[in-house]
């Protein structure tokens, strides 16, 4: 029988799974989002759907390090400033176009142009040379050895630059990339369609199509799994997988992904304090919420990259202490003690009823909490650009697998106060730290540099540190050989290599 692998990057996690015959596979996802434009990272729900649809120059492995997709073959200078990268031949875009080295250029270039937060996949470019049809060159200032890394993240795919011309800003409700499955159609509010692209540059496996289907109640896709409607269920609570395991023809995994926090404030009394935020993160008993809402789905963070990460180490904890947290906000005699908490419903596994949890605990410690949950993540995150909150609750991975990305999204001080650093963290001693650790080429001094970040910011509490979490992911017994991979946690990924 021919088998299919499906690599399924989840929270955490990669799955890949063997389909029988060619047929349509249907996917229930808990939210939707509002464009597939790889100019911003919106949820892994998003890059789950466009990780079918876009190619890129590199992709992962099972041990999250990035090997090549389109790149044929690459040289790299000895002093690494310049990566000569070689393409495949006939592979085509979506639209019958072939996939080029100008559309190499066009993508970084367009990033670039329209300012998503992605575009720092692309900061350490400073030219891009294209040799001929199939070869570019790419040029750093300063070495870049995260460069394949950042060049295999989700929103690094590759499109249509006569697509993207013709269709300007739709282009990203009807994407047109060179991946193994090309878009259909999106019905919004209901689901995503995609069908196998005939034009992909290798065997892309046995299923004809694939439905995303939004079925934000996680009740809802429990009992579609159970009745047999669906494929793939992601995103289910401990409660709802205990229940889909009883079915015969439905296996759950729990795959530990997402490092859970609330970014703290630091344009915004009172937790421009340090003394403040190390209260809160003293006020919060994260191992009892990890046990009594989480029902055990989570570990407690130990530091702002966490374990999916190259590079990352465990630095510590707040220990929960109620009494100190209470002397420090004592100490600090804020103005004013009351904190504005943002927090999604659905977002995240029991995300509301956690924050919930943390609203209660600061106000035992003596804070006066306004607890905002808004339900519809688009609106969340609008909520959240305007910076009127002291706490907002996110999850965040590594999408590249390594430290360069996330630091460089969340604590850099010109992204202060945008995506993703909404905190509006400042410090130009670490701007300048996590700018020399991501061009050190050898890993050992590289590894120590990323210590000691992870040390200063752990003392600096730019976060409510909180867990690595946990989510259960219903597969049907149409699908099999799961493998689970450490790795990326906020996109949700299947490929299509045929084995």
């Amino acid at each position: 029988m021919k088998k299919l692998l499906l690599p399924l990057v989840l929270a955490g996690g990669t799955m890949a799974g063997a389909a029988a015959q060619a047929e349509d596979l249907r996917i229930l996802l808990p939210s939707e989002f509002s464009t597939m434009d790889p100019m911003e990272i919106l949820s892994g729900d998003q890059t789950m759907v466009m990780y079918h649809i876009y190619c890129r120059l590199y992709t992962f492995d099972d041990s999250m390090s990035p090997v090549p997709e389109l790149v044929a073959s690459e040289e790299v200078s000895e002093d690494g400033l310049s990566w000569t990268l070689h393409l495949r031949s006939g592979a085509m875009f979506h639209d019958d176009t072939p996939v080029t080295a100008d559309a190499v250029r066009y993508m970084i270039e367009r990033m670039r142009e329209k300012g998503g937060s992605q575009q720092a996949l692309f900061k350490a470019i400073s030219e891009i040379e294209v040799i001929d049809e199939t070869t570019v060159v790419l040029k750093t200032e300063k070495p870049f050895p995260a460069l394949r890394n950042s060049l295999a993240h989700p929103n690094a795919g590759l499109l249509s630059p006569d697509a993207d011309a013709a269709q300007g800003d739709a282009f990203g409700v009807n994407p047109v990339s060179c991946g193994p499955f090309e878009f259909v159609e999106w019905q919004r509010g209901s689901h995503i369609e995609v069908k196998k692209f005939d034009g992909f540059y290798r065997e892309a496996g046995d299923v004809d199509g694939i439905t995303f289907q939004f079925v934000p109640d996680v009740a809802t896709r429990q009992f579609m799994m159970m009745r047999g409607e669906a494929d793939v269920a992601l995103r289910l609570g401990p409660a709802e997988a205990q229940q889909v395991s009883t079915v015969d023809s439905v296996r759950t995994m729990q795959l530990l992904g997402r490092n859970m926090f609330y970014g703290l404030n630091f344009a915004k009394a009172p937790t421009d304090d340090i003394r403040v935020r190390q209260a809160i993160n003293h006020a919060v008993d994260k191992e009892t919420i990890i046990d009594r809402v989480l029902q055990g789905a989570g570990r407690p963070s130990r530091s702002v990259l966490e374990a999916m990460l190259w590079g990352s180490i465990p630095v510590g904890t707040y220990e929960y202490d109620p009494e100190k947290a209470k002397a420090l906000l004592d100490e600090a005699a804020p103005e004013s003690r009351k904190l504005v908490l943002l927090s999604p419903d659905n977002r995240y596994l029991l995300d509301s009823q956690v924050s919930q949890a943390v609203a209660g605990y600061l106000t035992e410690a003596g804070f006066d909490v306004e607890l905002k949950v808004i339900g519809d993540w688009a609106g969340y995150l609008d909520a959240v650009k305007t910076l009127d909150f002291n706490l907002y609750m996110l999850g965040w991975g590594g999408s590249t697998g390594d430290p360069d990305q996330v630091l460089q999204s969340l604590f850099k001080s010109p992204r202060a106060g945008k995506a993703w650093n909404y905190s509006s963290y400042v410090n130009t001693d670490m701007d300048a730290m996590i700018d020399d650790a991501g061009t050190t080429l050898d890993d050992e001094e590289r590894r120590a540099k990323y210590a000691e970040i992870q040390e200063q910011l752990f003392a600096d509490a730019p976060w409510l540190f909180m867990y690595r979490g946990a989510n259960y992911t219903a597969v049907s017994d149409r699908v099999s050989e799961i493998h689970t991979l450490e790795g990326p946690s906020f996109h949700y990924v299947f490929t299509l290599p045929n084995e």
